[in-house]
């Protein structure tokens, strides 16, 4: 039986974005099962208290972000004004839960990623989620219908409480058997436990 590895994430994190592809690459040379957990608060109805930045930290954050997508090969856009002001996850958010339904999860974060970090573009532009639509080549309006649906929200907030009861504080969060691992950094030392329990995959 395939061992389960919660993954908490968030569109709002640049760390998440540069991540998808070596966390994916953790179900393909492991038999694990990747739970992905959208976790926002913003995007689950939280009040959101606004923390005074840190220049040097901030300063920081984005030199490390851009090293590692040269490193990778990745392209990367940081907004002028980020993160004092940024793109809202609610709407992408919620239709990630409605692409886990339809079994399009995968495809659908590379793209809304690939769009939001990779190019700067704001999810919530009019043209945003119907060229998203027709890349999935699913219809637009069945699931911004489902999106906006009062199950759905409540799927979103539900994800958010499960993340804080398991004390997830920064995304991306792994959580395997109750214990967190936290940050990008984290992947190689979780391998290493994948490695450990003798779960890489047979060629």
């Amino acid at each position: 039986m395939a061992l389960t590895i919660e993954v908490y994430y968030s569109f709002q994190s640049p760390y998440s974005y540069l991540a998808i592809e070596e966390i994916f690459g953790l179900e393909e040379k492991y038999d694990v099962s990747l739970l992905w957990q959208v976790f926002s608060a913003k995007a689950s109805g939280e009040q959101v208290q606004a923390y005074p930045v840190v220049p040097e930290k901030l300063m920081y954050l984005i030199e490390d972000c851009k090293r590692y997508a040269t490193d990778n090969n990745i392209p990367i856009v940081f907004p002028e004004t980020w993160p004092e002001s940024e793109f809202d996850p609610t709407r992408v958010s919620r239709g990630a839960v409605i692409a886990a339904d339809m079994g399009i999860l995968k495809e659908y974060l590379f793209k809304v990623y690939h769009h939001w970090w990779g190019e700067g573009q704001d999810p919530n532009e009019q043209d945003f989620m119907s060229e998203l639509c027709d890349d999935l080549d699913i219809d637009v309006g069945d699931f911004l219908s489902k999106m906006s649906s009062s199950d759905t929200r409540e799927r979103v907030k539900g994800l958010y409480k499960r993340g804080k009861k398991l004390s997830v504080f920064d995304t991306p969060t792994f959580v395997i058997d109750g214990e967190r691992f936290v940050g990008i950094d984290k992947i190689h030392q979780i391998e290493m436990r994948l490695e450990k329990l003798g779960l890489r995959n047979s060629s």
